[in-house]
């Protein structure tokens, strides 16, 4: 009894912190936006992955003992198709707007399902695929995707949706093979990881000249972008990765792109967007994939 009591706890923080993700992640792509002005994406993405790996490593100093080879079976392909899901999309936002980066980023939802057919022979259940159907399609009305191609980079959008695919691998691979190992030891694997493609994005994309290496050294700006990435980075992946040892990964998919909505809001109350119905709508059907989604993960068994 005290053990259940314990489990239901544990969930409801999970919960909680998920919610708390699902803010800052919803505030990123406007804060990103006006951080390309001082650094290229590449060189943001490596300055961030390696501010994240230095502090997920002082976090987990202490466990160090806990590696082997098991971390880096999971960690290292996760890590990878994080860091291509990161690379990508924040290029890709360069050429697209906030909300289509923010819907696309939403086709995990479809992925993750899929592939724990495949990792853990598991079939999504009723209330699964209903809540990640309408959990798209409450996206698809939020960002008034019917005008994709209104003033948008249809490359910006493709690279935005890619990224959104290999986001699904990795939740999809934390979620399956990840429960028992120690979540900041694994993260900084992962880190350490993005850092190293990252940086061979920079040199690739700066000989072929598909972007141009820019860095301002301004103390202030540096300083900004580590506590910005100290927050968004370190601190929610290490909640967004905890949080799925409780919670279904197909759920923690479901919940992510309600950061959508976030982005929408700030952009309402900043002036730059107006409220609109598919604004009020595509926040109603995204919070109700969610509680649906949320029933159906709170009847299935806790597994540690």
């Amino acid at each position: 009894m005290k053990s259940t009591s314990v489990a239901t706890k544990n969930k409801h923080l999970a919960y909680l912190g998920l919610v708390f993700v699902i803010l800052i992640w919803g505030i990123s792509p406007l804060i990103t936006l006006r951080f390309y002005k001082y650094y290229s994406p590449t060189i943001r993405i490596s300055f961030g992955a390696l501010t994240s790996a230095i502090a997920l490593l002082i976090i987990s100093r202490r466990k160090l003992n806990l590696l082997n080879k098991t971390y880096f079976i999971i960690a290292v392909p996760t890590g990878f198709f994080m860091s291509l899901a990161n690379i990508i999309q924040k290029i890709g936002l360069q050429y697209t707007t906030p909300t289509h980066y923010a819907f696309l980023e939403n086709l995990s939802v479809i992925v993750v399902p899929i592939l724990l057919i495949f990792f853990l022979k598991k079939k999504p259940s009723f209330l699964t695929i209903f809540s990640a159907i309408l959990c798209l399609f409450s996206s698809f009305i939020l960002t008034g995707m019917t005008t994709v191609t209104n003033g948008v980079s249809v490359v910006g959008d493709l690279l935005c949706a890619l990224a959104g695919i290999f986001y699904g691998v990795n939740i999809a691979g934390t979620g399956a093979f990840a429960k028992k190992l120690h979540t900041p030891l694994y993260l900084t694997i992962q880190m350490f990881t993005e850092v190293i493609v990252s940086f061979v994005g920079v040199i690739i994309f700066d000989v072929t000249e598909i972007e141009k290496i820019v860095f301002d050294f301004d103390w202030r700006l540096i300083l900004a972008n580590i506590v910005i990435v100290f927050i968004s980075s370190t601190i929610c992946w290490l909640i967004r990765t905890n949080a799925m040892k409780v919670v279904d990964a197909t759920v923690v998919a479901i919940m992510m792109p309600f950061s959508s909505v976030v982005t929408a809001i700030v952009s309402t109350l900043t002036g730059n967007d107006t409220l609109t119905v598919n604004l009020i709508v595509g926040v109603t059907l995204g919070l109700i994939a969610i509680i649906l989604s949320g029933l159906g993960d709170h009847k299935s068994k806790i597994s540690y």
